[in-house]
């Protein structure tokens, strides 16, 4: 299954879906979908997963200093979206926007079967 695919799947799965990416550690995005909705249509998920991608690091440092185990998932809530970021490897990970009163508990379920789809993907 391509990226695309994943991602559109995942995207679409949860009512109040925005985007989602498959970043690499590095920043760089590797694939992205932004769902079709005039409402929620460019919505630029790549920003997004840069910045926040960028605190992975730390908290997998902290983690580790704290004895905590591997970081899995990180969730962020802000007033207008909630954005989730799933690690899939060592070198990449997604990033899921979910817009207002979307349901998060199906969105981190779906994201951790996307992630798994990811991993096969990428190893293929």
């Amino acid at each position: 299954m391509a990226f695309l695919d994943i991602l559109q799947e995942l995207t679409d799965g949860v009512k109040g879906g925005v985007a989602a990416t498959v970043m690499g550690m590095d920043g760089l995005s590797i694939q992205q979908y932004v769902c079709p909705d005039p409402e929620r249509a460019g919505y630029d998920v790549e920003s997004v997963a840069i910045e926040y991608g960028k605190v992975i690091d730390e908290i997998k440092k902290a983690s580790v200093l704290l004895n905590l185990g591997a970081v899995e998932e990180v969730l962020v809530s802000t007033a207008g979206k909630d954005v989730i970021l799933r690690i899939v490897s060592d070198e990449f990970y997604i990033a899921f926007v979910l817009g207002e009163n979307a349901n998060v508990g199906k969105a981190r379920y779906l994201l951790r079967k996307a992630a798994e789809k990811a991993k096969k993907e990428i190893s293929a």
